[in-house]
């Protein structure tokens, strides 16, 4: 009977590969063609009929209606679905991934004979909440089980390579270049155990952005050339299976030129005059050409994940290559470049297509099996045993348990001694306690599984019933890291920050609280206002920037009393496994209880139309700010940035016929928004600050040289050094230096306050707006009123012609005055609200 899952699945955007830990060692279950993995691709004929594979993967060209791949990276999305015309339905892609799932468990019944009940599935550390939420559910739907515990990726492939690797401690970075998506991460093997220390990726960048890019970049043009076809285009729905068609052609060759210096392709196109072969010499040089953009990316977010944990490439002992498009020759001779790439030496002794299913398999073995409660019967026993399923150790290794009976009985008459086949280990007896309970220790073989019966004798001596009454144990080289929360949840405020409340890298499980104050009142009397609190997944400062997961609104109608502007609101989020969250929102004893949104939206094509333009927009208008700033670091940077926006007009052309591709637009133009607030407040907005301040100080420098007290001068000093230590805040350096420029105009009116000058300034100001006074025949004569009491030096009288003057102004002049006589402007009740 297994004891504990044992089976491991790399559910892939490409390809989907199975694995199983037996006798301290996991292996690859080969499918029924005797493959190591399993193309993920449906094909649906006819209604009832489903093939999973590579026929399936070979009709995604040939039938584009009845068959697809790469459903991976849209798990999770509510409206995704795939028709398949002749079948006459829709599958979502935790359908189609479940379909996946079920055809390895198929290959793991006839390997081992019989379906596996339970797998670890893995998921990309860069996935998000819904998308690893979705992979729990495919797995449910293809039976095995409701609570699939996932492992990321990374984590996996480290456990891999180190049950093979003696190193008891060592730093490793693995680099994990799948078919869709991308991970980063550096691992540390301390004493035996990994640990995950830090994290990046791209849940968009894979080996088909280089199929895409050989593509859109050599193939197409070629066929343009040659046949003379007509927008030929690949978001034109015309041409969408010749395209299908070259970029299945374009993923053989990739991988035929890991081995050779160049291919022919050979593609049959439907052309205006019919059908036509096309052919096509790729040679190895074109290829890392193309690549190299998508290389360097990865290369960037390795350097992030090692700045992350402050460390270099030289820190680091091996480097961990996973997934398929690692075995390109050009990638290799790249990383190794400590330059253009990180110069970590590479490990070699894992095959990368399917080191993450082994890894998984591996991991799988220190899980047990959930078992079914079992209530013994007269005459019989029960055991829960209480033991780790692998250990470093082959000595000294607990194993606890509990014992149940259906009658009364001494326990302390009863003993159990455990034992291993063959005489190899025998325990000795050990006298239940009071309570059933017992403890003791064991010994294993080294680097494999040792199965142990458990024996409980009466006082007589006589071998009694037990059930379970065995167990087993495996000795490894290295135990798995425990899951980490690798994007940081919290909520978007008020001002348009993102407040942070559980932080990525954190353990799971994890719990986290913060608490805010609301920004608007909730009465009996304003029954419409609401207030508003967007749940946020991701890095960003600016809350627009990071990924909606969900939202909590509350009105009067859902409290006891009125909730008064300022109320202290918690917000609280709870994460026990990955893609698992939620968050609970407390404010006046009043409990709401938020559903972290698991599913997410497919983004529309005119939504992304749209998004771009606004993004060129922001490019132009930027760019005209950073001339005028004179600020050269940031027209270099939105150069950068306009070149980003030439790839990404094509790629939202692309979405008309791409889901795939839509969601990696939307995720583009985030990144490119986030990118261009970088520019706006540290290239543009910090240096105009500066100069404000600098100006502010230097005025109010000026003033205390004619007069002020101690108490100015001190401040002056205080401010100084504020704005000393705010240049060196690189978070929150704008809003920081907004405040200090606020203070300084107050300081500098505290100061002509009390040298007198104040109401001298204010009333020239007031003169200077005399056209928007009115009645104008009354603001004439005070102003003549003020000029003499002004030249007569008379304070007192010029102060309350002041205030008659800003009286005659219209709402928005005053508003622009308020600061100068220290009155803020007149405000109200901002609805919906949310916190601060």
């Amino acid at each position: 009977m297994r004891e504990t899952i044992d089976f491991g699945i790399d559910l892939g955007t490409t390809n989907s590969e199975i694995a199983v830990f037996a006798n301290g060692r996991s292996r690859i279950i080969k499918n029924n063609e005797n493959w190591d993995y399993t193309p993920s691709a449906v094909w649906m004929p006819k209604p009832g009929m489903i093939h999973v594979g590579r026929r399936a993967r070979e009709r995604v060209e040939a039938d584009p209606d009845d068959a697809c791949a790469e459903f991976k990276l849209q798990m999770g999305l509510e409206d995704a679905a795939f028709a398949f015309r002749r079948a006459g339905v829709s599958l979502t892609p935790e359908q189609l991934s479940a379909e996946v799932l079920k055809s390895l468990r198929r290959d793991a019944a006839h390997d081992v004979g019989e379906p596996p009940t339970a797998a670890v599935i893995t998921v990309p550390a860069s996935f998000a909440l819904n998308q690893s939420n979705a992979t729990g559910k495919a797995a449910a739907l293809a039976g095995l089980g409701e609570e699939c515990p996932l492992i990321h990726e990374p984590n996996a492939a480290a456990l891999a390579y180190g049950v093979d690797n003696a190193a008891e401690s060592a730093y490793w970075m693995v680099f994990d270049l799948g078919g869709g998506t991308f991970d980063a991460a550096v691992m540390s093997k301390r004493d035996g155990e990994l640990q995950l220390l830090q994290h990046a990726g791209d849940p968009h960048l894979g080996g088909k952005n280089i199929d895409w890019a050989i593509v859109e970049e050599l193939l197409a043009p070629a066929v343009v050339r040659e046949f003379g076809l007509r927008d030929f285009a690949r978001g034109n729905e015309q041409w969408r299976t010749n395209f299908a068609k070259l970029k299945a052609a374009a993923e053989a060759a990739k991988i035929e030129l890991s081995r050779a210096g160049e291919t022919e392709l050979f593609v049959d196109l439907r052309t205006d005059g019919g059908e036509e072969t096309f052919s096509y010499t790729l040679t190895r040089g074109a290829l890392d050409d193309l690549a190299l953009p998508f290389y360097a990316q990865a290369v960037k977010l390795c350097r992030e994940a090692l700045a992350q944990g402050s460390l270099r490439p030289d820190h680091i002992d091996q480097l961990l290559l996973v997934g398929g498009a690692t075995l390109s020759p050009g990638l290799r001779e790249l990383l190794a470049d400590p330059r253009e790439g990180l110069g970590i030496s590479i490990d070699h002794s894992q095959d990368p297509t399917t080191v993450v299913a082994r890894g998984a398999a591996i991991f799988a073995g220190s899980v047990r099996l959930p078992a079914p409660p079992q209530r013994p019967t007269a005459g019989t026993f029960t055991a829960e045993l209480i033991y780790e399923p692998q250990s470093l150790d082959t000595t000294g290794i607990p194993v606890a348990g509990k014992l149940h009976s259906a009658d009364p009985v001494d326990w302390t008459r009863y003993s159990v001694s455990l034992h291993s086949p063959g005489g190899n280990f025998q325990s000795p007896q050990v006298t239940l306690d009071a309570n059933g309970g017992f403890y003791t220790t064991v010994a294993i073989g080294a680097e494999t599984t040792t199965r142990f019966t458990v024996e409980l004798t009466d006082a007589a001596g006589v071998r009694q019933k037990l059930t379970p009454d065995t167990l087993s144990l495996t000795h490894t080289r290295t135990l798995p890291a425990g899951p980490v929360l690798t994007h940081s949840l919290g909520i978007g405020k008020y001002d348009g920050t993102y407040g942070p409340i559980v932080r990525k890298g954190a353990t799971l499980p994890v719990h986290g609280s913060s608490k805010y104050r609301t920004t608007i009142a909730l009465t009996r009397t304003d029954p419409d206002a609401v207030i508003r609190i967007p749940l946020l997944e991701g890095e960003e400062p600016d809350a627009k920037n990071n990924k909606e997961v969900g939202e909590v609104s509350f009105r009067r109608g859902d409290l006891r009393y009125d909730l008064p502007e300022g109320s202290e609101v918690e917000v609280t989020y709870e994460v026990k496994t990955i893609g698992q969250a939620k968050a609970i929102v407390e404010t006046m004893d009043t409990e709401f209880e938020a559903d972290v949104r698991l599913q997410g939206a497919q983004p529309e094509h005119g939504e992304l139309v749209a998004g771009l333009h606004r993004l060129e927009q922001r490019v132009a208008e930027l760019g005209v700010r950073a001339r005028e700033s004179g600020s050269s670091g940031a027209d270099a940077v939105l150069r950068e940035i306009a070149d980003d926006m030439g790839r990404l007009r094509k790629q939202v052309d692309n979405a008309r016929t791409d889901p795939g591709t839509a969601l990696e637009c939307e995720q583009r133009l985030r990144k490119l928004h986030a990118q261009l607030d970088d520019v706006e407040r540290e290239a543009i907005e910090v240096p105009r600050l500066m100069l404000e301040l600098g100006d502010a100080l230097k005025e109010c420098e000026g003033l205390l040289r004619r007069g002020g007290g101690a108490a100015e001068r001190q401040e002056l000093e205080r401010l100084r050094g504020l704005v000393n230590r705010a240049m060196q805040d690189g978070s929150h350096r704008v809003a920081e230096l907004e405040r200090l420029l606020k203070r300084a105009r107050e300081l500098y009116l505290e100061i002509l306050n009390s040298t007198g000058q104040l109401d001298y300034r204010f009333f020239e100001e007031l003169s200077n707006s005399r056209g928007m006074m009115t009645p104008r025949a009354e603001a004439d004569a005070a102003l003549a009123e003020g000029a003499r009491a002004y030249a007569a030096k008379d304070r007192f009288a010029l102060a309350d012609v002041n205030r008659r003057l800003y009286a005659m102004l219209p709402a928005h002049a005053k508003e622009e005055h308020a600061d100068k006589r220290q009155e803020p402007p007149g405000g109200g009740l901002r609805d919906p609200g949310g916190l601060r």
